[in-house]
């Protein structure tokens, strides 16, 4: 991660209160705009909720500002009928067990 990323997620970090189901994407290292609307799921494990209006790729890092939880995306499901995606991820700790 760059020096400009790192700064500009310092700033949604600083911020995180106001990101209430929202997440900064990191794709290739670069924070990607806009911030995308989500939400985890509460019945299932590390599973988030997105609207399929946003572009949401394997390899991508979701950042949940408020809790400054990084979310190694690493399947997604596109539920095309009910017009979301279902992403599964994984954090650091579990990636490196």
């Amino acid at each position: 991660m760059d020096l400009t990323t790192k700064l500009a997620l310092d700033e949604y970090f600083e911020n995180g209160r106001d990101f209430y189901n929202c997440f900064v994407v990191i794709r290739g290292g670069q924070l990607t705009e806009p911030v995308v609307e989500a939400s985890f799921l509460a019945d299932v494990p590390s599973t988030i909720r997105v609207e399929d209006k946003f572009d949401i790729y394997e390899g991508d890092v979701m950042v949940y500002p408020k809790t400054r939880q990084f979310c190694y995306v690493d399947d997604i499901r596109h539920i095309a009928e009910e017009g979301y995606y279902l992403v599964h991820y994984h954090t650091k700790l579990q990636r490196d067990k």
